[in-house]
């Protein structure tokens, strides 16, 4: 059987051919484009819409996006300057078109298309106008011939301290995005599975069993499907729409996405499909590939009881090593006394912290709903209030933050506006998340995005950002006053680096990096009173242990960015279950040996001899290295903005950015080590050492058990 690719090359030849030589009318009098913007002036981190309004003559059309089985689709090829982006072209629903066997889609008529722009915060120019250029691009048809068209689309907006819309043009853009954003109904459950040559497409909505089966079309986005072929449509017993189709022999791999819109004549839309696979297999694979909706994003609190529970007997098994530590003679009885007592608050707070109990159905609670961009836009078409948690299991700020959630006074709010919350998963890897943090120029989790309530007839509002770190106020403040609690002005570059240094310092609290930094202050403590250019000496490797770390970072990450077309966020290391096993192992050995069930610390002690020649310095080197593979599950405040500019600016930027965060991370310990006189005022080593390095191990080994609870959700 013939490829639709080979089919759609000689269609081509053949249309333009023929229709060089017998149609002899101008193509510009079968088809007319006219290009607009809903903005009338610009400002870095503005943002608007180009609207593309395409009319054609009777008995003419043009491809979709898709073609089909022939034809070419149209396209636009935007040639846009650095610090300005655009985003996906948005086409209105197609036409089945059948001539002699083959399937097309097409638009007849007059018809819309719409796609966003935005301009970066940092975007600088010495022009007073922004053009913005286009390439219009399609074949236009009739059943005797096809011709090709082509028309330069160009757009001049100036440029301005303040983006200001046009009234007009916004009402008409508002209009036809209103067409244009096809989403399911909320309540609709779409799945796909891949079985071998054939995607077995499954719908399932209360409304679907009224329909005729016969009018059902499924338009497939892209070239994974055999297009052509011929839809049957079954519905279950228990109300279950389902279609299967064949896979396009040519086609060389699996897409991450099937896409798609489901269209009947009797829908008020049609309902545009974005699912995306869960598995990929290269080589030897299965034969069965499930894919998933992207608004069935597994919530992030599954399993977190299973957290509690670990946590609470590491606690218990704290406060029973302290009482152990109570039971030497020698000891104060005033220190036996208090740490009795701290053992026994430690031991009600572990067995209430773990104890596996189940909340009562009656305590009311925010409910989160899975993200996806449909839910997103149709909340937001509804007039409804919207917040939307980018989560991620790895990441503990994450986790940390989600306390706010549970306080009665956020609940009753949330309540009281009706507002919608949805949470977006990102504890996997996947360019869904991923695009969706791009959009507010972020690359990695948390992110807190707050859409206030509005009419319908109003235009949707902008979104607020919240903090990297909630608290109670912060949100009620925000969503009482619509206004962000926290206004960065990051757009200069100089700013960009303030905020990395004040995050990385930040760093240092956040609670990835405590074991770290509890171990780096037990080596001070270990230090004090001895030759000060020493101890200099080790703040110094310190430091350049978090250096070169951060730089080896950046390195991947913008190396990654460019291989993957920036389909790439941070903490990617943490979305890979490898690593987090290695972690975890690593971590488990190192508490071990504060422990005291072996010691491994000679061996360090020796190879740090070998290398620098003084011993010990490997060990403040390596603590640098360390304290920034913990910390990058940690988004410290700032550090959203900074390193969400960073991964979209220039190599030499980047590394500029992150080198400043890790001067932040490093800048406590380097005026340690600077100024020795400080750590004189730290406790005199002694016989306490011992008990506080056992100490250090049990923060370690909280990390560990939210390492392995964070690999659970990986595999």
């Amino acid at each position: 059987m013939l490829s639709t690719h080979f089919i759609r090359k000689v269609f081509l030849f053949f249309s333009v051919f023929f229709g060089f030589i017998i149609h002899a009318q101008k193509v510009e009098d079968l088809i007319e484009v006219s290009v607009l913007s809903d903005v009338e002036k610009i400002s870095p981190g503005g943002k608007g819409s180009i609207l593309i309004k395409v009319e054609l003559k009777p008995e003419w059309h043009v491809y979709w996006k898709t073609a089909g089985e022939s034809g070419y689709p149209t396209t636009i090829d935007w040639d846009i300057v650095s610090g300005f982006q655009m985003g996906d072209l948005q086409f209105p629903t197609p036409l089945l078109y059948k001539f002699q066997e083959m399937v097309s889609y097409v638009h007849k008529d007059t018809f819309h298309l719409l796609c966003d722009f935005h301009m970066h915060p940092d975007f600088r120019s010495d022009e007073k106008l922004l053009s913005i250029i286009g390439q219009f691009s399609t074949l236009v048809c009739s059943e005797e011939n096809c011709i090709p068209f082509n028309q330069k689309l160009t757009v001049d907006i100036p440029l301005s301290d303040k983006t200001i819309p046009d009234s007009g043009n916004q009402e008409i853009s508002q209009q036809v995005r209103g067409q244009l954003l096809r989403h399911p109904p909320i309540n609709a459950k779409i799945s796909a599975a891949i079985k071998g040559d054939s995607v077995g497409l499954q719908f399932e909505h209360s409304s679907l069993s009224g329909f005729a089966l016969n009018k059902f079309i499924f338009f497939p986005d892209g070239d994974l499907f055999t297009h052509g072929e011929k839809q049957n449509f079954k519905l279950s017993d228990d109300g279950k729409l389902s279609l299967t189709l064949s896979l396009d022999s040519s086609s060389e791999h699996i897409s991450s996405n099937i896409k798609g819109e489901l269209y009947h004549p009797e829908f008020e839309q049609a309902w545009r499909i974005d699912l995306s696979i869960d598995q990929v297999f290269y080589g030897e694979g299965v034969s069965d590939v499930m894919v998933s909706s992207s608004s069935e994003i597994p919530k992030v609190e599954s399993g977190f009881n299973q957290l509690l529970i670990m946590l609470g007997l590491l606690l218990v098994a704290m406060s029973i090593w302290l009482y152990g530590k109570t039971k030497y003679p020698a000891k104060p009885s005033m220190g036996r006394t208090v740490g009795r007592l701290l053992s026994a608050v430690l031991l009600l707070f572990g067995i209430w912290l773990g104890y596996p109990s189940k909340p009562a159905d009656t305590v009311e609670q925010i409910t989160w709903n899975p993200w996806s961009p449909e839910k997103e836009e149709a909340l937001l078409a509804d007039g409804r209030g919207v917040f939307i948690d980018f989560t991620a299991r790895w990441c503990m700020s994450c986790q940390v933050n989600k306390g706010v959630y549970y306080k009665q006074s956020i609940i009753e709010k949330f309540k009281e506006l009706n507002i919608a919350t949805l949470q977006a998963d990102w504890t996997k890897r996947g360019p869904v998340i991923l695009k969706a943090l791009q959009r507010y120029d972020r690359e990695g989790v948390p992110l807190y995005v707050y859409y206030p309530p509005r009419q319908k007839d109003e235009p949707v509002k902008d979104p607020i950002l919240l903090p990297e770190i909630l608290t109670q106020k912060i949100v009620l403040k925000v969503i009482e006053e619509e206004e962000p609690y926290f206004v960065a002005e990051a757009n200069s570059f100089l700013g960009i680096l303030g905020f990395a240094f004040i995050g990385g310092v930040i760093l240092n609290l956040m609670p990835c990096v405590f074991p770290v930094l509890g171990l780096k202050i037990m080596s001070f403590v270990k230090k004090a009173g001895e030759d000060t250019s020493k101890v200099r000496i080790h703040g110094i490797v310190f430091a350049l242990g978090v250096l070169l770390s951060f730089w080896i970072l950046v390195g991947v990450l913008l190396g990654l960015r460019d291989s993957l077309q920036g389909d790439l966020g941070w903490g990617f290391q943490l979305q890979e279950p490898i690593f987090v096993f290695g972690l975890a192992v690593f971590l488990l050995i190192f508490a071990m040996s504060l422990s005291g069930v072996f010691e491994m610390g000679m061996s360090f002690t020796g190879v740090g001899g070998k290398l620098s020649g003084k011993s010990g310095y490997l060990g403040s080197f390596f603590s640098g290295f360390l304290a920034t593979i913990v910390a990058t599950p940690c988004m410290a405040p700032f550090l959203g903005v900074a390193v969400g500019a960073a991964l979209a600016m220039p190599w030499h930027s980047a590394f500029i950015i992150f080198t400043s965060i890790a001067l932040g991370l490093a800048s406590p310990y380097i005026l340690l080590s600077l100024f020795p006189k400080w750590i004189s005022r730290l406790p005199k080593p002694g016989a306490w050492m011992d008990t506080f390095k056992q100490a250090m191990a049990f923060p370690i080994y909280a990390t560990v058990a939210w390492l392995l609870w964070t690999l659970n959700s990986l595999i």
